[in-house]
C-alpha cells in the first residue's frame, strides 16, 4: 500500500512541475515581450515631435503653368502623398480585410492576433497590424538605412541579429501605440499607403496606381485594388510587372548549369507562365479575405463583395498599363534638367551675412530630392508638346535626309572637306574624335578600372554589340566605339525656346530631340555664332542714334568701316566684299539679311561708337560681350551666344522696347503648401518704344517679303501662315549654324539648328541656311499653335505705341544715307 501511495504522491509532484513548466514555456514569449517593452530606452525611440511629424522622403513635383499638369519629378525615392479621400475605398477595404481585419478596433497592437501567432508559432499568420507595419516603414527601416550608411562610411555598427529583430518588434509595438494616440485611423492607413514601396519607382499608392495601371488612386477597380494590396506581402514575388521583364534565360541556364544560348524557348515560356500565376493567385486570396470579411459583417468593410462578384472577379485577367517612371521620361526633359541646376543653385544662395536665403525651420537647406517641394513653372504644356513635335518632325523628315544626301559622297563623312573656305585636315578630325573618346562613358569607366591609355584607346577599335539611336527607333547593331562616335557626329541637332514678351515667362523649352541619346541642352548650355540674328540690334541702334531711317536708299558706292582706337584716331578700314543692289533701302537690307547693307549701317554709326553702343544695348538685355567682340564685324553676328540669351533679347522688340528677364519659376511651395519662393521678375525699358516698334516693322518685312517668306507660302509644308508676325533668319560661316527668330504679339520663339561640331555642315546654301535649317520648325510649330483652341494665341497685329509718329521715320527730300532724328534716345 505504501508503494502505491508513494507512486501517487510522486505523480502529483511531477504533474505540478509539468504544469509549471508548461505555463512558464507558454507565457515566456509574453514575458520576454513585456520585459522588452518595459526596458526600452527612450533614446532609441523617436521623439514625440517626430511622431507628430513623421519623416518622409518625398519627391518634388514640377507643374506646368496651369498649376496642375505634372511635368516631372525630382526624387531619390519616388514618393508623393495623397489624402484619404483621394484613395479608392476598395484599396483600404482590401488592405484591412487582408492585413488587419480588427484594424478599426485595436489600439495599435492586436493582442488576439499576437496570441494566435505565439500559440501557433506563426503558422496561422502573423500578428503585425497596419499601424505596426507603418512604424516599421517609418522608423525601423530608416534606422537600418542609417546603419548601412554608417558602415559604408567605415564606422563600426553592430549588426542586427535575431534578438535585435525581436527588440525592433518591441520598439515597433511602442511606436504603433503612440501613433494610434496621435493620429486617426484614416490618417494611419493613409500614411501607410503613402509609404509602401511597390517597386519600379512606385513608392506610395498614388505612384503605384500610375505606374501599374496609369490611373489615379481613386480610379482603381476592385480587382486592381486587390492586385496592389496583394503586393504588400511581397512586392517582388507578387508583381504584375516582374514576370514580364525577368531574365529567365540566364536564370534557367544557371540552375541547369548550361550555356544561356542552349536554354529552350519552351522552358522560358513555362517559367514565365508559372510566375504570372503568382499575382493572380495572390489577387484572388485578397478577394477571398475581402469576401469573408464581407460575409461576417466586419464593420470596417464599407464596400462589401458578394460570392457572385468574387466568382466573377477571380477569373478576370490582370491588365496593366505600365508607365515607365524615370527622371528623363515625360515632356520638357531638357527644361527639367536645366531647372534642376537652377534650383540647386537657388537653394545654395546666401545673403550678405553668409546665411542661407531659403532654408527649413531647422536651418538646413531644402533638398530637392526628398523634401516634397511643389515647383510651379511657366511652361505651357500644349505649347511644349507642339514644339517638341515640330522640332522632331523637321529634323527627322526634312533636314536629316537632306543633310545625308548633301554629304554622302564625302570620303570622311560626316565631316566636310572645308570650313569657311579652309580645308579641314585629318589632324583636325582626329582631334575631334579624340576629344569625343575622352569624354565618353567608356573612357571614364575604363580609366576607373585602372587600364592604361593605350589599352583604352585600343578598345575603341574593337567591334562590340550596342544599341544606337536612329530616327526610326533604337537600333541594335555591332560596330566599333570609334564608328559609333562618327555615326553620332552625323546627326543634326536643334533647340527651341518660346517666351511671352510681356512677362518674360518661358512657355516652351526643347533642348534637343532625344535626351536619352543626346543629353546636351541646345537652349542654354550650347553657345554658337548667332549670325544675322544680331542685325535687328544693329539697325535698331542706328535708328536710335539718328544715322539712318528705314526708307533711306543706299548710295551706289562701297561702304567701309573706319577702325578706331578709342581716342578718335583711325587705324585702318574694314571693307568686306559684296555689293548692295542699286536703289535698295535700309529696310530692304534687314529684310533680306544683306551683309553689305548691314556693314554700311555700321559705318554710319562709326567703327568705335557703333560697336560700343550696340554692346551697351545688349548688356541691358543681359548679354555681356567680351571686349574682343566689340568690333565692327559684330554687326554680322560673329559672337557666340546661347539660344536662351538671343531669344530673351529679341522678345524686347515685341514689347515696345521693354526687356523682361526670362523666368521659368512662378513659385515654390514646401510639402505643407507654404510658399518658400516667389518670382518677382526683372523689367527694364532698354529702348525708346517708337524705335523698337519701327525696328519691329522692318522685321515684319522679313516674313512678308524677305528671307522668311516661305512661312507665307501655302505650298510649303511648313508654310501657309497668315497671322501678323515678324522674324529674322541667321546663317553662320560655312553653313554650320541655322537660326530663326519668330515674333508674334504674344509669343517670341528662337530656334537653332546645327551639328555637334562646326566641321559637320551642309555643303551648299540650298538647305544650309537659317531659312531652311531652322525656320521650318517655327512654321510647323505655329501651324499647330494657331489651330489649338486651348492656347488661343492672338492673330491680331502688333499694337503701335500710343506715342508712335510714323512721320518721325519718314524720308523727305534727298533719300540717301544721310539724315535722322538725333532726339531719339536709345537708352532709358
Amino acid at each position: 500500500m505504501s508503494s502505491k501511495k508513494d507512486t501517487a504522491s510522486f505523480s502529483d509532484k511531477t504533474k505540478k512541475r509539468l504544469y509549471l513548466l508548461f505555463w512558464l514555456g507558454g507565457l515566456s514569449p509574453f514575458l520576454v515581450i513585456t520585459l522588452l517593452l518595459l526596458f526600452q530606452s527612450e533614446d532609441d525611440l523617436p521623439s514625440v515631435e517626430m511622431l507628430d511629424n513623421p519623416p518622409e522622403m518625398l519627391a518634388s513635383i514640377i507643374y506646368a503653368d496651369d498649376s496642375k499638369t505634372e511635368l516631372g519629378r525630382y526624387w531619390q525615392v519616388n514618393r508623393t502623398t495623397v489624402e484619404y479621400k483621394e484613395i479608392s475605398p476598395f484599396v483600404t477595404n482590401a488592405l484591412i480585410a487582408t492585413e488587419d481585419e480588427r484594424y478599426m478596433t485595436h489600439s495599435g497592437v492586436d493582442f488576439k492576433g499576437l496570441t494566435r501567432a505565439v500559440v501557433n508559432m506563426g503558422s496561422k499568420g502573423g500578428a503585425s497590424t497596419i499601424t505596426q507595419q507603418l512604424a516599421k516603414l517609418l522608423f525601423t527601416l530608416q534606422k537600418r538605412e542609417r546603419e548601412k550608411q554608417a558602415r559604408l562610411a567605415g564606422e563600426e555598427v553592430p549588426r542586427t541579429g535575431k534578438f535585435g529583430r525581436i527588440n525592433e518588434k518591441a520598439q515597433e509595438n511602442i511606436i504603433a501605440v503612440r501613433l494610434e494616440k496621435r493620429f486617426t485611423k484614416e490618417e494611419i492607413i493613409t500614411m501607410y499607403l503613402n509609404q509602401f514601396d511597390f517597386l519600379y519607382n512606385a513608392v506610395g499608392i498614388e505612384n503605384a496606381a500610375k505606374v501599374y495601371f496609369n490611373k489615379k488612386p481613386n480610379e482603381l477597380t476592385k480587382s486592381e485594388a486587390a492586385c496592389l494590396v496583394g503586393m504588400v506581402k511581397n512586392p517582388s514575388l507578387y508583381n504584375p510587372r516582374t514576370y514580364q521583364v525577368k531574365d529567365y534565360r540566364s536564370r534557367i541556364a544557371a540552375n541547369k548549369g548550361i550555356p544561356a544560348e542552349k536554354v529552350a524557348a519552351a522552358d522560358i515560356r513555362k517559367a514565365r507562365e508559372e510566375d504570372s500565376l503568382l499575382i493572380h493567385q495572390r489577387r484572388n486570396q485578397v478577394l477571398m479575405q475581402w469576401l469573408k470579411n464581407s460575409e461576417k459583417g466586419n464593420e470596417a468593410i464599407t464596400h462589401k463583395i458578394t460570392q457572385e462578384e468574387y466568382d466573377k472577379l477571380k477569373n478576370e485577367p490582370i491588365v496593366t498599363d505600365y508607365q515607365v517612371v524615370d527622371h528623363k521620361e515625360g515632356v520638357a526633359p531638357y527644361f527639367r534638367e536645366s531647372l534642376r541646376k537652377e534650383l540647386t543653385e537657388l537653394f545654395k544662395s546666401k545673403d550678405e551675412n553668409g546665411e542661407l536665403i531659403y532654408k527649413k525651420k531647422d536651418g538646413t537647406p531644402y533638398d530637392l530630392y526628398q523634401d516634397g517641394l511643389r515647383i510651379y513653372t511657366t511652361i505651357n504644356i500644349d505649347l511644349q508638346q507642339h514644339a517638341e513635335e515640330a522640332l522632331v518632325r523637321h529634323l527627322k523628315s526634312d533636314l536629316q535626309p537632306e543633310f545625308d544626301k548633301n554629304n554622302k559622297r564625302r570620303k570622311r563623312f560626316p565631316f566636310a572637306d572645308s570650313y569657311n573656305g579652309t580645308p579641314i585636315s585629318d589632324e583636325q578630325i582626329e582631334s575631334i574624335m579624340k576629344r569625343a573618346r575622352k569624354g565618353s562613358d567608356r573612357y571614364a569607366k575604363m580609366k576607373e578600372e585602372g587600364l592604361s591609355e593605350k589599352e583604352i584607346m585600343a578598345s575603341f577599335d574593337v567591334k562590340v554589340p550596342m544599341s544606337v539611336f536612329s530616327w526610326n527607333g533604337t537600333k541594335d547593331t555591332i560596330m566599333t566605339p570609334n564608328d559609333s562616335i562618327r555615326y553620332y557626329k552625323g546627326f543634326l541637332h536643334a533647340g527651341l525656346i518660346s517666351i511671352e514678351p510681356q512677362s518674360g515667362f518661358i512657355k516652351a523649352w526643347v533642348g534637343g530631340a532625344d535626351i536619352t541619346s543626346f543629353a546636351y541642352d541646345h537652349v542654354k548650355q550650347g553657345k554658337r555664332q548667332v549670325g544675322s540674328t544680331i542685325k535687328p540690334f544693329v539697325y535698331g541702334t542706328a535708328l536710335a542714334m539718328g544715322v539712318v531711317k528705314p526708307c533711306v536708299v543706299y548710295k551706289d558706292m562701297p561702304y567701309c568701316v573706319d577702325l578706331e582706337d578709342g581716342h578718335g584716331r583711325i587705324t585702318g578700314k574694314w571693307c568686306p566684299s559684296g555689293d548692295i543692289p542699286v536703289g535698295k533701302t535700309v529696310s530692304w537690307a534687314l529684310q533680306n539679311s544683306n551683309n553689305p547693307g548691314t556693314v554700311a549701317v555700321m559705318s554710319m554709326m562709326g567703327g568705335y561708337a557703333g560697336p560700343k553702343t550696340i554692346s551697351k544695348l545688349l548688356k541691358d538685355l543681359d548679354i555681356n560681350l567680351r571686349p574682343e567682340d566689340e568690333v565692327p564685324s559684330m554687326c554680322l553676328g560673329v559672337m557666340d551666344l546661347s539660344l536662351f540669351e538671343i531669344t530673351g533679347a529679341q522678345a524686347m522688340w515685341a514689347n515696345n522696347g521693354i526687356y523682361n528677364r526670362p523666368v521659368s519659376i512662378l513659385r515654390i511651395e514646401d510639402r505643407n503648401g507654404n510658399v518658400i519662393y516667389s518670382e518677382e521678375g526683372y523689367s527694364k525699358e532698354v529702348m525708346n518704344e517708337n524705335v523698337a516698334y519701327e525696328t519691329l516693322k522692318m522685321m515684319k518685312g522679313v516674313v512678308n517679303g524677305g528671307t522668311g517668306g516661305s512661312l507665307r507660302a501655302s505650298w510649303r509644308p511648313w508654310g501657309g501662315l497668315t497671322a501678323p508676325m515678324a522674324g529674322k533668319t541667321g546663317t553662320t560661316q560655312g553653313n554650320a549654324d541655322g537660326w530663326y527668330m519668330g515674333l508674334t504679339p504674344d509669343l517670341v520663339t528662337g530656334i537653332w539648328v546645327g551639328a555637334e561640331d562646326k566641321q559637320v555642315r551642309f555643303q551648299s546654301m540650298e538647305w544650309g541656311q537659317g531659312a531652311r535649317m531652322a525656320l521650318p520648325i517655327f512654321g510647323y510649330y505655329m501651324q499647330k499653335v494657331y489651330k489649338d483652341p486651348k492656347i488661343n494665341l492672338t492673330q491680331a497685329d502688333f499694337a503701335a505705341p500710343a506715342t508712335y509718329d510714323p512721320n518721325a521715320f519718314s524720308c523727305t527730300g534727298d533719300n540717301t544715307n544721310a539724315g535722322g532724328d538725333p532726339g531719339l534716345d536709345i537708352f532709358k
